[in-house]
């Protein structure tokens, strides 16, 4: 596959599938076209080098992509990629998940009815998504007025276009749940929500209190929480698997499970207070809830060395692609 036809590959993915087909028909017929058209003109076939300078002057292929769609005039074609994607950053990651959080929490801690926080939340989600759409409209409006042209993509190099045939195609319907669950995880790990305490047992009032060891490992979990956060969203943005996001995925998952084993060695991880006068139910509650907890990191060891194991062999075992392009 030459970097002709990764170019129109990273194109595709940012076209609406209706328009991907005849897009890159099109597209793939005039550069092919215009490569010819050089090569009789210099007396030999491109080399990499000559095919990255042809494509270079055609612009990045998220901007390629952009000509191909429709435009608004408010805001001109140069700032027009710029501003969809920056509508749909904000749209997904600021509107919907303050919308889902907040109505999380109001119903913790309401003891209104469900549907009551829906009713809530649906016009707070609205006037949102209203607020954000206006605020980033304004600010590209101005840009455009004041011609302002964006230069972030002008430096890109068609050479390290990635190559699909050769490298694993991650869906984005793959990384975006454990995206999101690792940033909800996140929140509360770090402590911005609390979630109500567990404080009845079989009809006994009692309190759970924490282990030392979550605090030993706060740090080791934030860290690998970050670092398995930052690997989503390149899985994201470049949903291309390379070697070295494969092995410092491995890497942040071997550190996961050892932190697993010491939480599974540590063996005790609450302690169930109540009174006195109930000290076989608490003691019954104290078992299995630690137990419990035991058990589920055990699984959770498992799963996440099956996972080491699976993306081990994924790079041991690289085979031609044909899966279409994610969307």
């Amino acid at each position: 596959m030459d970097l002709i036809d990764r170019y129109v590959t990273a194109v595709r993915r940012h076209l609406p599938r209706k328009l991907q087909d005849d897009v890159i028909q099109e597209l793939t017929g005039n550069l092919r076209s215009e490569a010819e058209e050089r090569e009789e003109a210099e007396g030999h076939a491109l080399t990499e080098d000559e095919q990255a300078a042809l494509l270079k002057r055609h612009g990045h292929p998220w901007l390629m992509a952009s000509k191909y769609l429709p435009q608004q005039q408010l805001i001109g074609p140069g700032l027009y990629p710029y501003y969809r994607q920056a509508l749909s950053f904000v749209l997904f990651w600021v509107v919907v998940p303050i919308t889902l959080f907040g109505g999380a929490i109001a119903a913790i801690y309401s003891d209104a009815p469900v549907q009551t926080w829906i009713i809530h939340a649906l016009p707070s989600a609205w006037n949102g998504a209203i607020y954000s759409i206006g605020i980033v409209t304004i600010v590209f409006a101005v840009l455009e007025h004041e011609r302002v042209r964006i230069t972030a993509l002008d430096n890109w190099n068609p050479a390290k276009l990635p190559n699909p045939s050769t490298e694993r195609i991650i869906q984005r319907s793959e990384t975006l749940p454990g995206l999101i669950a690792m940033l909800t995880f996140l929140v509360w790990w770090a402590g911005l929500i609390r979630l109500p305490s567990f404080t009845e047992y079989s009809g006994v009032a009692v309190k759970l209190v924490a282990a030392p060891v979550w605090s030993q490992i706060y740090w080791p979990v934030l860290i690998s929480l970050i670092a398995g956060i930052a690997v989503a969203l390149i899985d994201l943005m470049r949903p291309w698997r390379s070697l070295a996001v494969s092995v410092v995925d491995i890497a942040i998952n071997l550190f996961n499970v050892t932190v697993i084993v010491f939480i599974i060695r540590a063996g005790h991880y609450v302690d169930v207070i109540g009174d006195a006068t109930n000290a076989d139910k608490l003691t019954r509650a104290d078992y299995w809830m630690n137990a419990s907890i035991s058990w589920t990191f055990i699984v959770l060891g498992a799963v996440v060395l099956l996972d080491v194991l699976y993306e081990i062999w994924q790079i041991t075992h690289k085979r031609p692609r044909t899966t279409a392009m994610a969307v």
